[in-house]
């Protein structure tokens, strides 16, 4: 007799698979870029201005974390912090131009894993799939307060 597994394992599951894919094709790029850092470039690319307690809120991750991942962002001249001019407390991320150009390259990478994982998955099984994502998100209380990716 075979078992279902519990859904929070096979969406755990899930992303972690497809974590690792993202992070096995990011290494061709030779950038050094971790799909936290994808996430956080994707981020700082919609035009808010961000600091780095929004992208902890909103990544559900300890400030401290991002604030390494941002870290290595500028290290690699890919992010430039620059203080907020009302509120001399916080810092707001820019992409640099080698920033906008590594996005754009990893962006491909992203849309070719996407669609190799969803090989074999018509259409309507897609917008199925991710309707039942949107009511699982709904349902958890989780909201898109910030950006809209």
């Amino acid at each position: 007799m075979e078992r279902t597994k519990p859904i929070g394992y096979m969406l755990a599951q899930t992303f972690k698979g497809f974590k690792n894919q993202m992070a096995s094709e990011f290494k061709c790029l030779e950038a050094g870029l971790t799909f936290e850092q994808y996430v956080i470039l994707h981020l700082l690319n919609s035009n808010a201005v961000i600091i780095q307690q929004d992208l902890a809120n909103h990544m559900q991750k300890d400030k401290s974390i991002i604030v390494r991942q941002i870290n290595g962002l500028i290290e690699k001249k890919y992010v430039v912090r620059l203080t907020n001019k009302e509120d001399k407390r916080k810092n707001n991320l820019i992409l640099t131009d080698a920033g906008i150009e590594i996005l754009r390259q990893s962006k491909k990478i992203a849309l070719e894993v996407n669609q190799k994982l969803l090989s074999g998955i018509n259409e309507k099984e897609l917008e199925v799939f991710r309707n039942v994502l949107n009511k699982i998100q709904e349902n958890a209380g989780f909201e898109e307060e910030l950006f809209n990716c």
